[in-house]
Formats: C-alpha cells, sequence, structure tokens
C-alpha cells in the first residue's frame, strides 16, 4: 500500500516553500513591468512633445508665409503691373518692379524653410524674383497652384512648393493677373527631421494624399513603411487634430514605437519612430537578467524540491515502506542510511526493534514448535485402545479361519502403519510418504470392515509428491471418518479422497457418506478452527490444522463442510512452501 500523495509531507514542504518565494517573485515581476510601462510612458510622451512641437511650429512658420503671401496680393505695385502695365510710364514700371523685388525678398525671409519666392505676371510674362524677373511660369505649375488652398503644400518636378493664384477662379483659357509661389528648402527640412531623431530613430513628413515624401538624408524606406501601419481614420479623427497618434509596428522583425500628427493647415503628415530595442534596451537587459534569474530560482526550487524528496521523503517512505513490509511471522528488515543525520538514528532504532522483534518471535515461534511437537508425540503415543483392539481381534478370527493370506497382508499393513506413527527422526515427511501411510491404514480398515467401508484415491499430482508436510496430517482426517462418520454403517459406506491442485495450491479433500453429520456439529468443527486461542479439547484434526498453518502460513489449513455424498467434508489446503526467514 502506498503512502497518499495527499497525506504526505513532501508536497507540504514544496508547497510552503513555493507559498514563500512565489509573492517575492510576483512582487519583483510587478516592479519589473511596472518601471517597464513606466519608461515606455515616457518615451512615448517625449516622441509626442517632439511630434507636436515640430508640426506646429512649421504649421506656424507657413502660417506667416501665407500671410504675407495674401497680403502681397494686395500690393499697389502688383495690382498695377497686373492690370495696367502697358499705361505705366517706364520710370514708374521699373519702379514697381523693384518694391515688388524687395517685397519678394521679404517673402522669402519669412520663415527658416523658405528656399525661394517668386511672382508671375502674365500681362507682362514676367516671374519677378529678390533680384530678377525671368520669363513666364509653366502653364502646369499655375494649374497645380490653382488646384490646391492656401498654405497646402504640393510637389512639382520634385520641389515642395506653396503658393497662390489671383484672382483664385479663374478660367484655363485664360491667364489669370497673377501667380505667388514660394519653394521650401528641401535640405533644411531634411536637416530639421534629422534633429528630430535620435539614435537608430527617425523622421518622415508625408503629403496628407501620400503625393510625396520628405526624409532625412539617409532615412532609408523605415518610415515610409511604418506610416503604412497608420491608421487614417484615426489620424484623421478630431481626437488626434490636436495630440500625436501613438501606435507599435514590426518592420523586418524589429519593433518601433511611431508616434505621429496631422497638420489640417498643411495637409501634411509628420511621423517620428525609435527603435523599441534603443530605449528599452538596458531594460530589455535587466528583463533578460531577471528572466534568467528566474529560471535560475526555478532551478534552486527543483533542486531543493529535489533535495527534499532526497534526504526528507524518500527516507521517510522507506520507513513507511518498512514498516508495512514487516512480516510479523517472521520479520526480516535492515534498513541504511549513507548520510549521519537523524534519519540514520532512526534507521538505526528501526533495526535494534527488528532485530529485538525477531528475537521475541523467535522465542514464542520456539516455544510454538515445541507446543506443537508435544501434541503430535501426544497423539503419536496415544495409540486409539479400540483400533488397537479391533486389529487384534480381526487378526484373531483370520487366525481362526487359518486365511493365512490376509494374515500376511494384514499384518504387514499393520506393521507398517506402527513403524511409520512411532517414528521420530524428522517431523516432517514427502507428501508420497504420507499418503502411502495413510493408505496402509485404509488397507487395514478395508481387511477389517470387509465389504461394508470401501475407499476411493485420486493419484497425487506429480508436481506435488515431493511436497514437504508435517508428519500425520492426513491419517486423522481419514480416521475421523472411520470413526465418526461411517463407523455405525452396516454396508454401503463410502470415503472419497481427491487430489485438486493449481499453480499454487493443492486441495485434499476427505468425504464420506455418513448419517450422523448434524448443523452444530458441523459449526462447532468449523468454529474450532477459526477459534485462534480455542481452549476446547486438542484433537487430531485440530492439531493437524494449526500444525499447516504453521508451516504454511494462514492460508492454509483445514475448513470443513457438507459432502455431496451427504457426510463430512474436510478441504485440507497445501500451499507452495514459503521460506522460513528466521
Amino acid at each position: 500500500m502506498k503512502l497518499l500523495w495527499h497525506k504526505s509531507i513532501y508536497p507540504k514542504i514544496v508547497a510552503g516553500f513555493l507559498l514563500a518565494i512565489v509573492p517575492v517573485y510576483a512582487a519583483a515581476l510587478y516592479m519589473n513591468e511596472s518601471g517597464l510601462r513606466s519608461v515606455e510612458q515616457e518615451i512615448t510622451h517625449s516622441l509626442n512633445a517632439k511630434t507636436h512641437f515640430f508640426i506646429r511650429t512649421l504649421e506656424q512658420e507657413l502660417r506667416s508665409t501665407v500671410q504675407l503671401m495674401n497680403d502681397l496680393s494686395q500690393d499697389s505695385d502688383l495690382q498695377k503691373l497686373s492690370t495696367i502695365a502697358p499705361a505705366m510710364s517706364r520710370s514708374e514700371y521699373f519702379q514697381s518692379i523693384n518694391r515688388l523685388q524687395g517685397k519678394m525678398r521679404l517673402l522669402q525671409n519669412s520663415n527658416q524653410y523658405m528656399q525661394e519666392a517668386k511672382t508671375y505676371v502674365p500681362l507682362i510674362g514676367k516671374t519677378i524674383e529678390q533680384v530678377s524677373y525671368e520669363g513666364a511660369m509653366p502653364t502646369e505649375q499655375m494649374e497645380a497652384l490653382a488646384k490646391r488652398p492656401d498654405g497646402i503644400v504640393f510637389e512639382w518636378e520634385d520641389k515642395l512648393q506653396l503658393g497662390m493664384v489671383y484672382p483664385e477662379r479663374w478660367r484655363t483659357d485664360t491667364a489669370p493677373n497673377f501667380v505667388i509661389a514660394a519653394e521650401l528648402s528641401v535640405p533644411k527640412l531634411q536637416s530639421a527631421l534629422l534633429q528630430l531623431a535620435s539614435g537608430d530613430g527617425g523622421a518622415v513628413l508625408l503629403g496628407g494624399d501620400r503625393s510625396w515624401t520628405l526624409t532625412p538624408e539617409g532615412g532609408g524606406t523605415i518610415g515610409n513603411r511604418l506610416a503604412g501601419h497608420i491608421d487614417m481614420k484615426a489620424l484623421t479623427n478630431t481626437e488626434f487634430s490636436k495630440v500625436p497618434y501613438n501606435t507599435k509596428a514590426v518592420i523586418d522583425g524589429a519593433s518601433y514605437w511611431v508616434s505621429a500628427e496631422r497638420s489640417a493647415f498643411l495637409n501634411a503628415d509628420l511621423v517620428i519612430y525609435v527603435p523599441e530595442a534603443e530605449f528599452l534596451g538596458p531594460l530589455g537587459k535587466y528583463r533578460i537578467l531577471f528572466f534568467g534569474l528566474s529560471g535560475f530560482s526555478l532551478l534552486v526550487v527543483i533542486g531543493f524540491s529535489g533535495w527534499i524528496y532526497s534526504r526528507i521523503h524518500q527516507p521517510l517512505q522507506r520507513m513507511v515502506r518498512a514498516f508495512r513490509s514487516i512480516d510479523f511471522d517472521s520479520p526480516r528488515m535492515e534498513l541504511r542510511h549513507k548520510h549521519h543525520d537523524e534519519f540514520h538514528y532512526l534507521y538505526e532504532q528501526f533495526n535494534h526493534m527488528v532485530k529485538r522483534l525477531q528475537a521475541l518471535i523467535h522465542e514464542v515461534f520456539e516455544q510454538k514448535i515445541r507446543s506443537q511437537r508435544s501434541e503430535l508425540k501426544q497423539l503419536q503415543s496415544q495409540i486409539n485402545p479400540h483400533f488397537l483392539y479391533n486389529s487384534f481381534f480381526t487378526l484373531h478370527q483370520m487366525g481362526a479361519m487359518q486365511d493365512y493370506d490376509n494374515i500376511v497382508r494384514f499384518t504387514r499393513h499393520l506393521g507398517e502403519y506402527f513403524r511409520y506413527i512411532t517414528r521420530n527422526a524428522a517431523d516432517e515427511v514427502p507428501l508420497k510418504a504420507e499418503v502411502g501411510h495413510a493408505k496402509a491404514y485404509v488397507d487395514i480398515q478395508t481387511i477389517r470392515f470387509h465389504n461394508r467401508i470401501s475407499a476411493h484415491w485420486d493419484d497425487i499430482p506429480a508436481t506435488w509428491e515431493q511436497l514437504h508436510v508435517p508428519l500425520l496430517i492426513l491419517q486423522p482426517l481419514i480416521e475421523n471418518a472411520y470413526e465418526h462418520g461411517l463407523e455405525e454403517r452396516e454396508a454401503g459406506g463410502q470415503i472419497q479422497i481427491t487430489m485438486a491442485a493449481d499453480r499454487q495450491t493443492l486441495h485434499i479433500i476427505v468425504e464420506d457418506n455418513g448419517e450422523r453429520l448434524t448443523d452444530e456439529k458441523l459449526s462447532g468443527l468449523q468454529a474450532m478452527i477459526e477459534t485462534p486461542d480455542w481452549k476446547g479439547e486438542i484433537t487430531g484434526l485440530s492439531n493437524v490444522h494449526r500444525r499447516l498453518q504453521l508451516k504454511f502460513g494462514p492460508e492454509s489449513g483445514l475448513t470443513f463442510s457438507r459432502s455431496r455424498l451427504g457426510g463430512l467434508r474436510i478441504d485440507m489446503k497445501l500451499p507452495t512452501a514459503r521460506e522460513e526467514r528466521y
């Protein structure tokens, strides 16, 4: 029988250890994750601040430029040149051109990102710049300017531009009064975007319709690919029109934190991204260290559990198994413990107890053996006077009748019988010899009772012939049938001796067809063998039962029942002999 797991001390010790270490581990994990979230929030806040500041600064710079364009559209010199230039005097014409060039310089210097500012006046066919005036502006450029509201940045011939057409609505088959165009400095914008990036991060400025993209020198395509991960609906939502939009994306196996904000005025989006490994790198090392320590702690728990199992649980389990496996009929158990600890002391005391128990059992066993032997000797010495008298009377009758052949047979069987029951050289004999003695007894009774009682024998199974059994175990069973079952039967008496064997047990069954067996007698016989401390008369049957159990164990012995022939049925069970262990 194994020790139930829920009753073992081992899982309780391990559970207690885990209860002590798991809260500490959980607290450490919580602090680590809390710190990580705090850093992520700070980095996200920093990215958002950069994004918001740059996009609003750029918007403010270009707003001032657009405002100057609007003011310039109402300039008297530009109005004259665009409407009455042919009527102006030469001096007045050039004076207006010079003043307009000065205003172009003012427009070009209106913000740090302006590359060039110019105004095209179709009436005079000239494009006025800061220090010069050239030919006509391409019609495609004018149409591109006309399609976009003031301040909207667009790309034309790989240049970022913004401007206005006056009047705003003009027919394409006629020329407008004038066109004001401003070109943004791509290098300056790239430099500004580069300053926004930190480490391996970057920034990208995109047109709202994705018709143009501006990235720092060497910025690659990461920014464009990350922009594809941005939810356009979320970006255009009013909730994100004043605050940046955040997301996390994975490109080529690398994670990036992305902050984006849209300028409705410029119809442009700014995207700033930073590799997660850049700002979580040290924390990632700490996380690796934490999980490394967690793994080490797990190994410590496993090792500690194994140590408890080998140093505490296994010794306890061995001791429990030892206690449960002690055979109190013949204890032979010794425990060894290689460590000099408390279990070594307990094992030594256990071994001492077993040795003492062996000595006590040996004394009791020897006393029991002596008692059984004395009973056997008593049975051997108590030759039944009736059997002896009847035997001599039968012999006398045969002599009177001069039946010499039967006298020879009878005296031979009688001699073998008395020689066998009076032998004292050995307490055990082969089963074959015991059966031979019982057959000699039956032959004597057959001659004596003539045809009144007949006996029928089964042969002994060959594998059981040499089984050593106690002396005189079969004859008392047959004698009981003659004396108590069939003594008063005048004819037709039967005794059946059956041998039935399996792999473990031999059954020798003695049955008779006597008519004197009552239920009370049958119950008394069964009670006699089932009561260990039977105080009644020690009979041949009880002696046989006790000696069989002493030899073969409690699974052997006699059982009594009513025979199918009508009389008593005695079943003698002889299991395979167990080795003596004392």
